[in-house]
């Protein structure tokens, strides 16, 4: 079989005839001699890192590799050219080529090279005392050709960053490669770890059915008139597995939800979900505290990092195998942090009640508190402060109404700043108050309001947003973060319902709750017993046996203690929640529960998440193939994408012009 390059120097220039071929405008037959020679080639002979690590032994050797063109090739003298392959692994060997061989290649074309390892000339190389290898080569044969657009992309391979549409390129990345490989190794991990504890791996439906409960769906039509919906989780499948009688599930779930895009969440993910028979809260909280400490235990020194928890004294420690990993109440949570997800990388960057000074907020009745935040000495001037904090009180970074901020420049400031709070609280005492928070030049204090500690609903609180975003930034990093590393905390004693929020409401500032109850996390968690009486009569007031696994400010995962008594389960349903159709939805699972489902709770890691956090990315995207943009569009493959009409009429769905179209045509 002649190779590609046998057959240019046969006189025939097929480079040209491929060129002619792309920018033609009519069909071309390719050539079958060229053709064949893309599909017929030899298995590697070594890869790079075997030649380079015993170079001695193969010095010499016939060497066959698969790989591409890391650089174009660069002509040194009349008859000489080098080139750099990468092979299937990512790593790279320099080629020397002597007889034209690589005259029209380019970047990223696919080769298999033919040649002999040597040593590089001491003066080339870049160590005397090391000997380096390249490869001489006496064949190529071309399996495919790159087209110009990783020549015309070389600054974003330089960065690292590609345009989302190239995504097939940013993967050939060495970095990028390691990081689906290392998920790939976590993915094991975790396998193993649960098949120790005889778990079972069972995959569940895709295809579920609409619920009221939870984040909006995917619909699924169906020529029926009837629809499916993609499963926001597997969770009540996997309570009909338990009631099934198999004891110890797990699955690496996919599940989707239809939710505003952020660097955590897209609209399809996976989670590493798994449920335990005859199993209570505290059995899954000890499951997932070894699986987390095994998996940073092998995984976070490869980014220099480790896991660490808070102590009682609130004070970070470090974690090691079999210690515990602080509890947190959700109450703590929002007095102390403002939301349920605090980043404890800044332990003491922390929120302050006034309530003790007799101070109270008089806006709103039902957010009495005033509470303040002090950053020490972060200011030198009115300039400074307006470029590192003043910017973080922009409107449409809050869902509700903006903290107030004050910057201490003055003595007047450290007299007074109380006067900019006014018109939000009443403050009788300011001497006193003075003399116990000390602010002094160079100081910035935040103040806002918010619901009393006995029913936290608004979540995050300004000031825990505001905590959010100082955090998000250098300043605060530099200036409140104690260490590089992971912190992680569990929250626990959540409200296990909480009031739905108005879409309509007419006051700007503060959330206005509709006169109806959701769950707070979902339906089918368990109410701590000691609660037990205030579920007819003051559902607000009921905790619930629900645990989060927080970590540097993100919920890596959630879990609960379930509601096995179908009684219990239906009266939530009905005299709590309010589904008139509770029947119709969740059926299946109360008659589950009612043939003997055993006592049984359970868990979910979001897996992008958790690898995300474990090899220090930012974002999720990172370590997913072909994720999704911030709007939900697959940019590579175009998608979500519009349906003809004629495809959607046997689902009886048709497309509804908007006003704003109609108006125009």
């Amino acid at each position: 079989m002649l190779s590609y390059s046998r057959l240019l120097r046969s006189g025939r220039n097929f480079h040209t005839s491929i060129q002619s071929l792309q920018h033609s405008g009519s069909f071309v037959f390719p050539n079958k001699e060229l053709t064949k020679t893309k599909f017929i080639f030899d298995k590697n002979t070594h890869t790079v890192e075997q030649i380079t690590n015993n170079a001695n032994s193969f010095e010499n050797s016939n060497i066959v590799i698969n790989g591409w063109l890391e650089k174009k090739p660069k002509k040194i003298g009349k008859n000489l050219i080098f080139a750099t392959l990468r092979d299937t692994n990512g790593d790279t060997i320099q080629l020397v080529d002597s007889e034209s061989l690589l005259k029209y290649r380019n970047v990223e074309d696919v080769v298999q090279i033919r040649g002999k390892l040597s040593a590089k000339r001491k003066a080339a190389s870049s160590n005397g005392n090391v000997k380096e290898y390249e490869i001489k080569l006496s064949d190529i044969n071309v399996l495919n050709s790159s087209n110009e657009k990783p020549a015309q992309l070389k600054d974003q391979k330089l960065s690292g960053i590609y345009p989302p549409e190239y995504r097939v390129l940013q993967l050939r990345l060495p970095s990028q490669q390691l990081l689906l490989k290392r998920k790939n190794e976590v993915s094991k991990l975790l396998r193993n770890l649960l098949d120790k504890e005889n778990f079972v791996e069972i995959e569940t439906p895709t295809l579920f059915k609409p619920t009221p409960e939870g984040a909006r769906e995917f619909l699924v039509p169906t020529r029926s008139g009837k629809f499916y919906a993609l499963t926001q989780s597997p969770q009540q499948y996997k309570q009909m597995l338990i009631a099934g009688g198999v004891t110890r599930y797990f699955q690496l779930a996919r599940c989707f939800r239809d939710e505003d895009m952020r660097k955590d969440r897209q609209p399809e993910f996976t989670q590493l979900d798994l449920e335990m028979g005859f199993a209570n809260g505290e059995d899954i909280m000890y499951l997932i505290q070894n699986l987390i400490c095994e998996t940073w235990s092998k995984f976070a020194p490869l980014s220099n990092k480790q896991l660490m928890t808070l102590n009682n004294s609130g004070k970070l420690k470090d974690v090691n195998s079999g210690s515990d990993i602080y509890r947190m109440t959700y109450k703590e949570a929002m007095t102390k942090y403002g939301i349920d997800k605090p980043d404890l990388r800044a332990p003491n960057l922390k929120i302050m009640s006034l309530r003790e000074f007799n101070i109270h907020s008089y806006q709103n009745l039902d957010f009495p508190i005033f509470e303040v935040i002090i950053i020490r000495n972060a200011v030198k001037s009115k300039e400074d402060y307006n470029n590192h904090w003043a910017r973080l009180l922009q409107k449409d970074d809050y869902s509700n109404r903006v903290p107030i901020g004050v910057p201490i420049l003055s003595d007047a400031d450290q007299t007074n700043w109380f006067n900019s709070f006014s018109e939000v609280a009443t403050f009788e005492n300011p001497i006193l108050l003075n003399k116990s928070l000390r602010l002094q030049k160079g100081d910035v204090i935040f103040g806002s309001s918010r619901e009393s500690d006995s029913s936290i609903f608004e979540n995050p609180t300004p000031l825990g947003r505001l905590r959010q975003l100082i955090l998000n930034t250098p300043k605060g990093q530099e200036l409140f973060y104690e260490t590089k590393n992971d912190v992680a905390t569990w929250v626990v004693d959540f409200p296990l319902f909480s009031p739905v929020v108005s879409e309509n409401k007419k006051m700007t500032n503060y959330p206005e709750y509709e006169n109806k109850l959701c769950s707070t996390h979902h339906p089918f968690t368990m109410v701590k017993l000691d609660d037990y009486d205030n579920l007819r009569e003051h559902p607000l007031q009921v905790r619930g046996q629900h645990y989060d696994f927080v970590m540097n400010g993100v919920e890596l995962g959630g879990g609960s203690t379930r509601v096995h008594d179908p009684e219990l389960q239906d009266f939530i349903f009905e005299n709590i929640l309010k589904i008139s159709n509770a029947k119709e939805l969740f059926g299946h699972l109360l008659e589950a529960l009612a043939m003997g489902a055993p006592p049984h709770a359970g868990f979910a890691i979001g897996f992008e998440r958790m690898c995300a956090m474990l090899f220090g990315r930012e974002s999720i995207r990172d370590v997913l193939a072909f994720p999704k943009s911030v709007s939900g569009v697959d940019l590579v493959v175009k998608s979500p994408a519009f349906v003809e009409q004629d495809v959607l009429k046997p689902y009886n769905i048709q497309y509804i012009p908007s006003k704003k179209n109609s108006e125009a045509n």
